[in-house]
């Protein structure tokens, strides 16, 4: 077994890099042996500065600390190494045997290579190497010059063109190793090699002439020579470091430009980050450890890298006993070098548990959590990690930091602005930006809109708190009745329903059955932390068109909802037909010309008046909107007061009423004539919390007090969002403007809500005022004076006086002058009419039929 093993080794290492690179190194080292064989017997110039074993003891130093003070460039896996070795290197030439300075420059390199704990394979090739480096130089100065007595002109250009010469083809022989071992090279490989090489040669070259001359030139000369060594040295030393700091500068500016790119692309933000980091450091792997969020204390990973590129393979997770590294990084704070020659036993136990030589760990804070980026496995010559590539690390992870974060918050503000923050449901751009695929391809989807019943209710009675737990359980019902299914919240109390199309089967009949489960499930109570309640909803169905968006179907589902006929199919969801568009273009159009109609003051008011009981005067009148259409004639209030309502419209609608009641209201005053005026109001009205500065300027412009203005809005409109709109009556309250409740009675009438509500008016319903007719039946007649009783009993209690609309003779309004009401308003007052014709019915009036009546 370990013989096949070993045969297999071989066999792998035969058909990979190790045997080419072998034999080059052979042949290197023969061609090195023959060059040393013809070398001559003297050196270029007769008398060394230094001679003797000190001499040589002195070339061997320089020698040994120039390698080991090298500048590296990596070539792919491989590192290309300049330094100032050519400068004793010329000097032994010029001055040293030449068989002693091959013996010197082979055991010095190998004392280098011993110290930098170099592999023996690299070792082998960079030993013969500079055993033919050092032979071809001295055979071809020797071919050229030959000895001198003195070191001149010629002897210099021949040394610097051996040099040259030969340095040229060791870089070439260097990349042709690391295309062995690394593959093809590319132009920009072979410059950043060459260019750095010639540079070498000319330095080294004239630091090596000039040490020569001045070793030459007596005391003064070595005094001069021991300058310069310290200023060469002292330069080069500067020039690494700067070279060095450059260099991170550059890759930390390109390390932020890739992030930019790559975050305005789109493109996976850490896993493109770290497999940049892992390239930079030239490490052969790089990953992004989490602390898990599974219950086990131990760590994701959330990207990887890996020389391959970036490694799809599932992240670990579990907690390790040496994983107490990457805890006391996380929790510390500070990164940590882990070399391959750490005597820290922890680290020891790390690398070994992961099959680690080195590594650098640095701490991140990724979503909140404290996690760990650990680059491993230094690839090239050097033998591990250093501590300028922990401060490169430290400034790649903050920008990894900050750039996950920002990926991090835009990922969050898009998905908010795609979703509901309530319930965490798809809004409708969510929802349309998932159901896209199903409306582009495949068979088209059904959706389903429902609408909440007595969601309101639960929110006026219970609270918000309470109305928004009843939203998000309903949510979660809906998700658990529907899986598979495109569930989103459209806002408020709707819902809508995308339905995945099944293979083959008709879209409409599965539709009704996922409404019929959406009714079942929404007929059980639901268990809200301060009471259980009760809920349904009314849903419309429709079935998505070919070249339909989502709005398209979701607009149908809609109209089928409000309809209230059609089809069910046995449910009571409503299905969409197209017969329930009819008009549709009409009311569009109605709605564009009604635009027209506030900006050519199309629209003008009648008023109302309001009879005073006691005093027997018109103490008031009621502003009702009248429009004469220029195509359609006299449109009745309930054709176009609705559709404004429906849409952003009724803002500028409802000011711009106001503005016309209040400029007759002060002309009515600059005649003599004193009386106030009620103004309806929306829902939308009432919600906008800058009503009441609205108001105010309206009232400031016309020159009223706000006492004679009176706003009359319906129950429904204050109980529909009972938090945000009794703040602005409050509001309107202040200013002295008199608020009016409209149909009263018809809507949640409870004495709790009206101890709450600033509003000094009530208004009966005229359905109740009508039971009071001569025409009814005794049994409706006292049903409705019961109630009408049991309004203005509250009347003292709570401050208010009361109205009795919709009075149309003498007899009705002496029974509700009976039954406590203090004004009143109907045709048998007057009718509504323009303001130039209410000057007879702003007089006093008698309350006797003949004159009232009248």
């Amino acid at each position: 077994m370990e013989v096949s093993g070993t045969a297999a080794r071989l066999r792998s290492w035969a058909s990979g890099p190790g045997a080419p690179t072998l034999a080059l190194t052979a042949a290197i080292l023969a061609c090195g042996v023959v060059a040393a064989g013809q070398l001559p017997a003297h050196p270029l110039l007769p008398v060394p500065p230094l001679g003797g074993w000190a001499g040589l003891a002195v070339l061997a130093v320089a020698l040994v600390a120039a390698e080991l003070a090298q500048a590296h460039v990596e070539v792919r896996h491989e590192a290309y190494s300049f330094s100032l070795t050519g400068v004793p290197l010329l000097l032994g030439v010029l001055f040293c045997p030449p068989a002693v300075l091959v013996a010197v420059r082979v055991a010095c390199a190998a004392v280098a290579f011993g110290i930098q704990r170099v592999s023996p394979a690299k070792s082998a090739f960079n030993l013969a190497a500079y055993l033919l480096d050092v032979s071809l130089v001295l055979l071809l100065a020797g071919l050229l010059s030959g000895p001198r007595e003195a070191l001149d002109l010629h002897l210099a250009l021949t040394a610097y063109a051996a040099m040259a010469v030969v340095d040229l083809l060791m870089t070439c022989l260097v990349l042709l190793v690391i295309r062995i071992n690394s593959g093809p090279l590319e132009v920009g490989d072979v410059v950043g090699s060459v260019v750095p090489a010639v540079v070498f040669v000319v330095i080294n070259a004239a630091v090596g002439l000039l040490v020569a001359l001045l070793a030459g030139g007596g005391a003064l000369g070595l005094v001069l020579l021991a300058v310069f060594v310290v200023v060469v040295v002292v330069t080069y030393r500067l020039h690494l470091v700067l070279r060095r700091r450059h260099a991170s500068l550059q890759l930390v500016k390109d390390f932020v430009d890739l992030g930019a790119r790559t975050a305005a692309q789109g493109g996976p933000l850490a896993e493109v980050l770290l497999d940049r980091a892992r390239t930079d450091l030239r490490a052969e792997r790089a990953v992004v450890l989490l602390p898990s969020q599974d219950g086990e204390q131990g760590w994701t990973a959330l990207a990887r890298s890996t020389e391959g590129g970036l490694e799809p393979a599932p992240p670990r997770t579990g907690r390790r006993a040496s994983d107490t590294l990457l805890a006391e990084v996380a929790a510390s704070g500070q990164g940590r070098l882990v070399g391959a020659r750490t005597r820290d036993r922890g680290h020891q136990q790390w690398l070994a548990a992961h099959g680690l030589r080195d590594a650098i760990t640095c701490p991140l804070e990724v979503e909140g959590r404290r996690g760990v980026l650990v680059v491993a496995d230094r690839t090239g010559d050097t033998a591990t990690f250093g501590r300028d590539d922990l401060a490169l690390l430290q400034t790649l992870t903050g920008h990894v930091e900050v750039a996950l974060r920002s990926a991090w918050l835009v990922d969050r503000l898009r998905h908010d602005s795609r979703h509901d923050a309530l319930t965490g449901l798809p809004n409708l751009p969510g929802l349309a930006e998932l159901a896209a695929p199903l409306l582009a391809t495949g068979p088209a989807p059904a959706v389903v809109v429902l609408a909440l019943e007595r969601a309101s209710e639960v929110k006026a009675v219970l609270g918000h708190r309470s109305g928004d737990e009843l939203l998000v359980l309903v949510a979660r019902r809906l998700e658990l009745a529907l899986p598979g299914a495109l569930v989103g919240r459209l806002g408020g109390d709707e819902f809508a329903v995308v339905l995945v199309p099944q293979d083959g089967a008709p879209a409409l009949p599965a539709a009704l059955a996922a409404a019929e489960r959406i009714e079942r499930v929404l007929d059980a109570p639901v268990q809200l932390t301060s009471a259980s309640v009760s809920t349904s909803a009314s849903l419309g169905l429709a079935v998505a068109q070919p070249g339909d968006e989502l709005e398209d179907a979701l607009r149908r589902a809609d109209t089928a909802r409000t309809n209230g006929g059609g089809a069910g199919g046995g449910t009571g969801a409503v299905v969409y037909t197209s017969s329930m568009d009819e008009g549709r273009a009409e009311r569009v159009e109605l709605l564009s010309d009604l635009h027209r109609a506030l900006d050519t003051d199309q629209l003008m008011l009648h008023y109302q008046p309001k009879l005073d009981l006691a005093s027997g005067l018109v103490t008031g009148v009621e502003a009702l909107v009248r429009w004469d259409h220029p195509r359609l004639g006299r449109l009745s209030p309930d054709r176009f007061v609705p559709l404004a309502e429906s849409t952003g419209l009724v803002e500028p609608f409802t000011h711009h009423l106001l503005g016309v009641a209040l400029r007759q209201l002060r002309s009515w005053q600059d005649n003599g004539v004193d009386v106030s005026v009620a103004v309806n109001l929306s829902a939308r009205n009432v919600a906008n919390p800058a009503l009441p500065d609205l108001v105010a300027a309206a009232l400031a412009r016309a020159g009223v007090p706000a006492t004679r203005l009176t706003l009359e809005l319906t129950e429904s409109v204050v109980m529909g969002d009972h938090a945000r709109t009794v703040p602005v009556l409050g509001r309107l309250s202040a200013l002295g403007v008199t608020l009016s409740l409209d149909d009263f009675g018809t809507g949640y009438s409870s004495l709790s809500y009206l101890q709450r509500l600033p509003v000094q008016e009530l208004k009966i319903d005229r359905s109740f005022v009508r039971g009071l007719e001569s025409t009814a039946s005794a049994q409706d007649s006292a049903v409705a004076a019961a109630l009408i009783r049991s309004i203005t009993a509250l009347k003292d209690a709570l401050g208010l006086r009361v109205v009795a609309e919709g009075v149309e003779d003498a007899f009705v309004l002496e029974r509700v002058r009976e039954l406590g009401c203090d004004l009143v308003q109907g045709f048998h007052v007057a009718r509504p009419a323009a303001a130039d014709q209410l000057d007879a019915a702003t007089t006093r009036l008698r309350t006797t039929p003949d004159v009232v009546g009248g």
